[in-house]
């Protein structure tokens, strides 16, 4: 899993650096580069060459069933926006899931930074470890709790809430925490599993978009949930196509979601 997302990190960072890839609207009007195929197609080639038999989904080309009781979780480029505007605040996400049992289950994760030369990875039961340049892989652990009131929250961007029709959740955590910035997308929540921020807040979120970070979360000593406090990252609304996401120390995490369940958006 480490090996795959470094290489498809590489690619992304080549195309980054070279600011040579093309920029296309989806349906939904969010931006979609052809370094983000070139991307999912590298790992869905990995995956297919090393486990044949594992399901896989992405976010650019779909589901893909399997044999053996594994599923693959694919966000090639998580931040594309911040790509394709030459910000280096983007990284390609997997998660693995096991499918036996009572449900899916996220047992390993991955978050590749590229651009910053970071990777937080983690494995259930195994901790969750930051890797950087010249050092030696350390533990990634949480913030030691604060209350909301001396918190630092980061968010991608206020027009997520006004998109999921939730925007007074926004009026409500500005007027509670200490700070709330915008470091986005999957940066945030590397910022959150390696105790730089104090929480993550975010109104939509697609499995892949939260692929790893339940599973890192929880192995940094953190907690990660929906508004409503449902941890299971397919749980949402009947008919949603997105989630909601809260991530933060156990107990900062338990007062975010008290106020913020109220807000839990319905399409």
């Amino acid at each position: 899993m480490r090996e795959i997302a470094a290489h498809a990190g590489q690619l992304a960072f080549d195309a980054f650096e070279r600011q040579s890839f093309s920029v296309r609207g989806k349906p939904d009007g969010s931006p979609l580069t052809d370094a983000d195929l070139a991307c999912e197609r590298l790992i869905r080639d990995a995956i297919a060459a090393e486990f044949p038999g594992d399901a896989v989904i992405g976010e650019e080309f779909g589901s893909e069933a399997g044999t053996t009781g594994y599923r693959w979780i694919i966000d090639p480029i998580d931040g594309t926006v911040s790509f394709a505007s030459g910000v280096p605040l983007f990284g390609t996400l997997i998660a693995i899931e096991s499918l036996s049992g009572a449900g899916p289950e996220v047992i390993a994760g991955v978050c590749e930074m590229p651009a910053l030369r970071e990777r937080v990875w983690g494995v259930k039961g195994q901790g969750a470890w930051w890797e950087r340049p010249g050092r030696d892989p350390t533990r990634a652990r949480v913030r030691e709790h604060v209350p909301l009131r001396d918190a630092l929250v980061v968010t991608t961007g206020w027009e997520y809430f006004a998109r999921a029709r939730c925007a007074p959740a926004l009026d409500a955590l500005a007027a509670r925490a200490l700070r709330l910035r915008g470091w986005t997308d999957c940066y945030g929540m590397l910022l959150a599993v390696t105790g730089r921020c104090d929480a993550v807040v975010e109104p939509m979120m697609m499995p892949w978009d939260a692929g790893p970070f339940g599973l890192l979360m929880r192995e940094a000593g953190g907690a990660y949930s929906d508004w409503m406090g449902q941890a299971d990252l397919w749980s949402g609304a009947p008919g949603m196509r997105w989630r909601t996401a809260v991530a933060a120390h156990p107990t900062l995490h338990a007062e975010l979601v008290g106020l913020l369940a109220p807000y839990e958006p319905r399409q």
